[in-house]
């Protein structure tokens, strides 16, 4: 088969236009070492965030607890978590303290009422199918066992660590009651910003 000079050309100008192509792509790659918020070599020595965090040694019980970074923040673990992890649905020593009916006997933090709620969008049944209103109202139920929803703690909570890091905190949190320092209100501003 005998090309004609347009088919030449043509050929020509898509191999050209392919290869600046894949160059202008490779200058707008970023090289790895240009991420992040700060100009320091992560796998040096040297560098400061190779330093693990000192996490608390206290045995639960002995510790104390520090304030809530923000209202309604999930409080840190003040005591040791070693042996802890992983945690499973069937298998959580955090419910041997903290559960309330034996929180008080231990001198533990219960665990509170939303830990006990189903909080789901509304539902809306049409034709034998549920729908979610997207009205923004949440269809809140008691449930008498814990909601398996929340079984994995660390998920939120996590050890309380003495770390120093050169970044400046300007972060001041506001506190609506003195009590949400070392306690959550959230079951009383669920649907705070939600529900007219």
């Amino acid at each position: 088969m005998v090309m004609n000079k347009i088919q030449v050309f043509l050929l020509i100008a898509i191999l050209f236009a392919s290869c600046s192509g894949e160059k202008r792509q490779q200058k707008q790659m970023i090289d790895e070492d240009k991420l992040g918020f700060i100009e320091a070599d992560v796998k040096s020595e040297n560098t400061n965030l190779r330093s693990k965090a000192e996490y608390g040694i206290s045995l639960p019980g002995s510790s104390e607890t520090i304030e809530r970074a923000f209202e309604n923040a999930p409080p840190l673990i003040p005591h040791t978590t070693t042996g802890f992890f992983p945690i499973k649905i069937k298998n959580n020593i955090c419910f041997s303290c903290h559960l309330p009916d034996k929180a008080k006997a231990v001198g533990a933090t219960p665990l509170p009422e939303t830990h006990f709620t189903d909080l789901r969008p509304e539902m809306e049944q049409k034709d034998g199918v549920y729908y979610t209103t997207f009205e923004g109202k949440l269809a809140i139920s008691k449930i008498k066992n814990f909601n398996n929803a929340y079984f994995n703690c660390s998920q939120c909570h996590v050890p309380q660590a003495e770390v120093s890091v050169n970044i400046e905190n300007l972060f001041t949190p506001e506190f609506r009651d003195v009590l949400y320092r070392k306690r959550s209100g959230l079951e009383k501003t669920i649907k705070e910003g939600i529900e007219n």
